[in-house]
């Protein structure tokens, strides 16, 4: 399970940074650059493969390091592919990240990415194992970080490669990576074409590739180094990578759909922030994409809250359902970073101070602090004083404090995500119901529309279309209350979430709450929801909550829509019926080898169930989507698909006999 992992151990000589753990250099003295050049870019043929490719391209790397490789790639990408509708996908694994501060030493050498170093450092995760996916270059450029052991991580890995940057360092000194293991998964995601190249001769890395498929030859090494290796793909296991292993039968994805009509764009019904995150993630994989929403703007039920809350609630020992919530915190906060630059008001990343109020909230943070699975550069504890510093006001109690986190406005958000040329908005359009012909999705609103990709993501009123009324989901109503800030106090500075939450002031007003009414799904603002705000923030933030208590309010109801177990459901839509025939016999065997694949509605999907959590699961789980229909990598890991897939609900409930 995901844990807290050792930093790399650097030593610094002359300026370069050296593995103490491994006895091993991070990269050449002679010229970092021109070594990467030689062994990674020119061996791999890679600027004649990227002057020529068209859509996205994927380069798989065995060891992160500084990133120096990964800021080469990219930047022969962009100065390659002038096209913004295509995609560089890279996937890099590290055992031992750097810490923050030796990574920006490592990279403050190669002024010439500086632009590049900034991106990298400014969405840098937080050193917990797991799948992270950053967004560079407006979306031209996806990292993939697989913090962990590299063949677990790529054990977990969904992608088809191009081309591999076998790095790390050299079998004598870490021969823990270069094994039988680690060549089985390079072939399992490899197809015929794929080149690798890497900076080492050594018999076992060449007798493993070979073994694994590639054809490979000895070409000139770099600098005093006499040899390296380099070669092709010529016997791939299949054309089309075996799923791997956490990921069960009943929930491998879809088979792609042949784009019989080219000029059809995929429809999202919905521009929230599910729906607008997705049709953003397809549009910057070169996808046009059509938004069907039946109000006049985006974001006017769940995700149109004044402000929300970005970060992430953190068990002692973590699970998949916590590593999907952590995973999803760090490609939101990638994804903002930029747009907060270019966008006033849309947010800060200022820090969460997550207080503990009662005896229980403080044996959870005590048990998550004395578990030791997370660094301080995610969230570390504060007594009463530091949390008084932070927040610029007086608290009522200790707490655990996010440095990274912080808030945004969803609807704003939304606005940003859906400005992109390849996407057309369609206001006023409520869906009334889908239907497949056999070839195209028929869409009733106003007018006619057709495609073959569909993606809903329209919260509780999926289950309206009759395709999705068996979906397992429940609104939970929601009231948040703004009021000016007062003028004798300090303005807040941070994020503070106790029993409810309050964000930094906005254009002068606060915004805190909220309600939380299952099964309620009535709009009008309530009194006594304003009360119950006011008390929660009270308890957090004393002398502001009183503040408040003598000013005029206004409120917003909404409806989250949530599921049984508090995850997204986001993914290809199966086919109820087909299901429950293929997978019958788990009825009476919970452990019965399933040996059909799904059955799946064809080309449609969806995203939705986010509950509260929607900042941070909205955007990848978008990501998720575009990855499954474009056929690029997946953002995370198999045992992740899983647990957000919409199929689960079928299977558990065979299981239980209840279906």
């Amino acid at each position: 399970m995901s844990k807290r992992l050792q930093t790399a151990e650097v030593s610094w000589s002359d300026g370069s940074p050296e593995s103490s753990r491994f006895g091993d250099i991070y990269f050449n003295r002679d010229g970092g650059v021109a070594e990467t050049e030689h062994v990674f870019i020119r061996a791999n043929r890679l600027q004649e493969r990227f002057a020529r490719h068209q859509g996205h391209f994927v380069i798989a790397e065995t060891g992160f390091g500084t990133g120096l490789n990964f800021l080469c790639a990219r930047a022969l990408w962009l100065s390659t592919v002038q096209s913004t509708e295509q995609q560089l996908h890279f996937i890099s694994c590290e055992k031992y990240p750097l810490s923050i501060d030796d990574l920006r030493q490592a990279l403050a050498a190669f002024p010439q990415f500086e632009d590049g170093s900034r991106q990298l450092i400014d969405a840098y995760p937080a050193a917990v194992e797991g799948f992270y996916t950053l967004r560079l270059d407006g979306g031209r450029i996806l990292l993939t970080l697989l913090f962990g052991d590299a063949v677990q991580q790529l054990a977990r890995l969904q992608a088809r490669v191009d081309s591999w940057f076998l790095d790390g360092f050299a079998p004598a000194r870490n021969p823990d990576l270069w094994t039988p293991e680690l060549f089985e998964q390079i072939a399992r995601l490899s197809h015929t074409g794929t080149r690798f190249a890497t900076f080492t001769a050594a018999g076992i890395v060449r007798r493993g590739l070979q073994s694994a498929g590639f054809r490979v030859e000895k070409l000139p090494g770099f600098g005093r180094k006499r040899d390296m290796l380099a070669g092709e793909m010529t016997q791939a296991p299949t054309e089309s990578s075996p799923m791997p292993a956490a990921l069960p039968l009943w929930a491998h994805p879809p088979q792609r759909l042949s784009n019989n009509s080219p000029m059809l764009p995929v429809i999202v019904i919905g521009a929230g922030l599910a729906g607008a995150s997705t049709a953003r993630a397809l549009a910057e994989k070169g996808v046009p994409v059509q938004v069907l929403e039946r109000h006049a703007e985006p974001a006017q039920e769940g995700s149109g809250n004044a402000q929300g809350a970005l970060y992430a609630k953190l068990p002692a020992n973590p699970t998949d359902h916590s590593q999907f919530h952590l995973s999803g915190l760090e490609y939101t906060r990638a994804l903002l970073t930029p747009l907060l630059e270019q966008h006033a008001g849309l947010g800060g990343l200022c820090g969460v101070l997550q207080l503990a109020l009662n005896d229980k909230e403080q044996a959870r943070q005590a048990d998550v602090l004395a578990a030791d699975n997370y660094p301080e550069t995610l969230a570390r504890g504060v007594d009463r004083e530091e949390a008084e510093q932070l927040s610029g006001l007086k608290t009522g109690a200790q707490g655990l404090f996010f440095p990274t986190a912080g808030w945004v406005s969803p609807a704003d958000l939304c606005r940003v995500l859906l400005d992109h040329p390849l996407i057309q908005c369609r206001f006023n359009h409520p869906v009334h119901d889908i239907d497949h012909d056999g070839v195209h999705w028929q869409i009733q609103s106003h007018g006619r529309f057709q495609a073959q990709s569909l993606i809903v993501c329209c919260a509780t009123s999926s289950r309206t279309l009759g395709p999705l009324s068996w979906l397992p989901l429940k609104p939970i109503r929601g009231q948040t209350t703004q009021a000016e800030a007062p003028a004798s106090l300090p303005g807040l500075n941070t994020v503070v979430c106790g029993e409810g939450y309050i964000s930094p002031a906005q254009q002068g007003r606060y915004c805190f709450g909220a309600s939380f009414k299952v099964g309620d799904e009535a709009l009008e603002v309530r009194e006594e929801e304003h009360a119950h705000n006011l008390h929660i923030l009270t308890r957090a933030l004393p002398e502001l909550g009183s503040a408040l208590t003598e000013r005029s309010r206004t409120g917003r109801v909404a409806l989250r829509c949530s599921t049984p177990d508090y995850l997204p459901i986001a993914g290809p839509v199966p086919d109820l019926e087909g299901y429950v025939e293929r997978y019958a016999k788990l009825r009476d065997d919970a452990r019965w080898p399933l040996t059909e694949p799904p059955a799946y509605l064809p080309g449609l999907y969806i995203n939705t169930g986010h509950g509260s959590k929607g900042l941070i699961s909205g955007p990848i789980t978008g990501e998720l989507i575009a990855a499954l229909i474009t056929g690029t990598p997946s953002p995370l890991p198999a045992s992740q698909q899983r647990i957000i897939h919409p199929g689960r609900f079928i299977i558990k409930n065979l299981i239980r006999k209840s279906l």
